[in-house]
């Protein structure tokens, strides 16, 4: 029997894979914004047309999961949120609240995520892509949590005037928020999805205090990965050092970090948990050449080894990232193997 990519994953998580680390390439945007046959715009909303979209991508560059969830903004633009859709990805225009007018805020309409929006589509490309792949391959719901989805729907600034001078009503936005992550979530399991990707770029230190972070932050987080029976991925932008401890006890079961975290140092600090990481998805995948990004990925290799570690770009792969660069670094993988010595 073959070793699947399912197999792969599931034993990195225990200890180490078989053959080699997986490769997550971040192929979100990438495969919707690349995929010869249909446009950007057709694929998000077009359950058949993501499915195609990954399985070319996969076929193509040759990483290790399958995505049903074409964008990040399929949560903001179910509470009624206008996307506009750029060449470096999609933008969210958060509804137009004031700190003002607080009863309105506290009154928010939350959508139902069984019926509302593209939760149905997201569930249904889930299935195909499950089907499809035959259950072998990893299937990925990039859901992202309950801080950075509150703070695309109402506007960062306010939310973060509000955790001073309103903190109770913030904390009660989460918890609505996160019920409806949650329920969406459990709704995606059902459909085959056996991974969460949960990326919190709001989340991250150079925006909110670790202090802040705690309070607001980590509880629902684990609330989220206490209620889900599938491995959790967390992702949170910059330099984490200050709050990488807290997103130890997170309960993800893996901590993808930046292109700016030393990965070394971050082992010491959560020496347990699977950590993925960290190719600089734009010094090297995106305007770097195929030898920068074998030197970049084999760093990340030789630092880690092959136990409990993820080979992945630090932050979200950017649409324009030429193909040759991200097979180069499924294909590091690959050739190193479960060597501990760098090749020449």
């Amino acid at each position: 029997m073959s070793y699947t990519e399912n197999d792969r994953l599931n034993d990195t998580l225990e200890t180490r894979p078989k053959d080699r680390v997986p490769v997550i390439a971040g192929t979100i945007l990438w495969a919707a914004s690349n995929f010869p046959h249909a446009s950007y715009e057709e694929i998000v909303s077009d359950p058949d047309l993501i499915t195609a979209a990954q399985l070319w991508a996969k076929d193509l560059l040759g990483f290790d999961l399958l995505y049903p969830t074409p964008d990040n903004c399929f949560i903001s633009e179910a509470f009624g949120c206008r996307i506009r859709y750029t060449q470096t990805g999609p933008i969210v225009d958060a509804l137009p609240l004031s700190l003002e007018n607080i009863s309105g805020v506290e009154n928010l309409h939350f959508p139902n995520p069984g019926k509302d929006g593209r939760f149905p589509m997201i569930r249904e490309a889930a299935q195909k892509l499950f089907k499809k792949s035959g259950g072998t391959v990893p299937i990925v719901a990039n859901i992202e949590g309950p801080f950075t989805s509150l703070c695309r729907v109402i506007e960062v600034e306010l939310i973060l005037r509000m955790m001073l001078k309103k903190p109770r009503i913030v904390d009660r936005l989460l918890d609505k928020m996160n019920r409806l992550l949650i329920e969406f979530a459990k709704a995606l399991v059902e459909t085959g999805v056996n991974c969460i990707s949960l990326p919190e770029p709001t989340a991250s230190a150079t925006m909110i205090s670790p202090r802040m972070f705690r309070k607001f932050v980590l509880p629902h987080i684990r609330e989220f990965t206490n209620q889900l029976d599938i491995p959790v991925l967390l992702h949170i932008c910059g330099d984490t050092t200050p709050i990488l401890d807290a997103m130890g006890e997170s309960g993800a079961d893996i901590l993808s970090l930046d292109q700016c975290m030393d990965l070394a140092k971050a082992r010491a600090l959560v020496p347990e948990k699977v950590i993925a990481g960290n190719v600089d998805p734009v010094a090297s995948l995106l305007i770097g050449d195929v030898k920068t990004v074998e030197q970049d990925a084999l760093h990340c290799l030789k630092t880690m080894g092959t136990e409990r570690f993820i080979l992945m770009p630090g932050c979200g792969l950017p649409p324009d990232a030429p193909a040759d660069n991200i097979k180069a670094m499924v294909r590091v993988a690959a050739e190193y193997g479960l060597s501990r010595q760098l090749p020449e």
